[in-house]
């Protein structure tokens, strides 16, 4: 019996090699897909990290939660635009891709920078108005009554002292405006009369104008300041104006 022939053995050949390459292929592609499988996997453990930065900590908590991660508070800081327990930054920063369970560190808000009043009572207005405006605190109306204190002591604040006042916060004052006496009726008189009328309810004269008047007595009083019967305080601006010495 004849063996095959030789075209007949060139075809086996063929298709041998075709299908060892087939199977090569097949391999190849198998060994792809193994591998984009076991990739995949990392991928799954991976979040991107959110913006926690303008959120109160107990809603960055609960967003940080819902995809994996944890929030640690590292400080706090004052903020004049931040509430109190609000993120001011964040670290890894907003769109970091990190792994599940990661801790996301936080800087919160401590709210605005406070002040503590000193006493000003019985101090002067001056030394309140200076520490109020070196703190960037606002002054708000003042309240002047008569007392046997110096003009301008303070007699009493609100907020008392030791209390703690934010940036822009009011400090209201009640000041002295010392004892009050009405003002004599001091027009007619020589100037030397007027000083002594003064004198007597303890007042004196701040300032002598002399008016160009020849037409009345050398240094007589032709007007006054504050008028007369207005109420005065001692040591308050008494002006005097008195006819031209001959």
């Amino acid at each position: 019996m004849a063996g095959p022939t030789a075209d007949a053995r060139g075809d086996v050949v063929s298709m041998r090699t075709n299908s060892c390459r087939w199977i090569a292929v097949i391999g190849v592609v198998a060994s792809l897909l193994f591998a984009g499988g076991c990739a995949s996997t990392p991928t799954d453990d991976m979040v991107q990290t959110p913006a926690f930065v303008g959120l109160s900590l107990r809603d960055a908590e609960s967003k940080a939660a819902d995809i994996g991660l944890q929030i640690e508070v590292h400080s706090s800081e004052s903020s004049d635009t931040m509430p109190v327990d609000f993120i001011l930054k964040q670290d890894p920063e907003p769109q970091t891709m990190v792994r599940k369970g990661r801790i996301v560190t936080v800087v919160t808000s401590s709210g605005p920078v406070s002040v503590t009043l000193p006493d000003f009572v019985g101090d002067t207005f001056e030394h309140a108005q200076a520490f109020v405006a070196a703190n960037k605190l606002v002054l708000g109306d003042l309240t002047e009554i008569v007392d046997k204190s110096a003009v301008g002591t303070v007699l009493h604040q609100d907020p008392p002292a030791g209390s703690d006042l934010n940036v822009g916060g009011v400090v209201t004052l009640t000041l002295s405006k010392g004892i009050m006496t009405p003002m004599p009726d001091l027009i007619g008189l020589s100037l030397t009369e007027a000083k002594k009328r003064l004198a007597a309810i303890g007042l004196s004269v701040s300032k002598v104008i002399v008016l160009p008047d020849l037409t009345q007595p050398a240094q007589l009083v032709l007007k006054q300041e504050p008028a007369a019967h207005d109420m005065v305080e001692k040591g308050g601006w008494i002006e005097l104006s008195v006819s031209k010495v001959p």
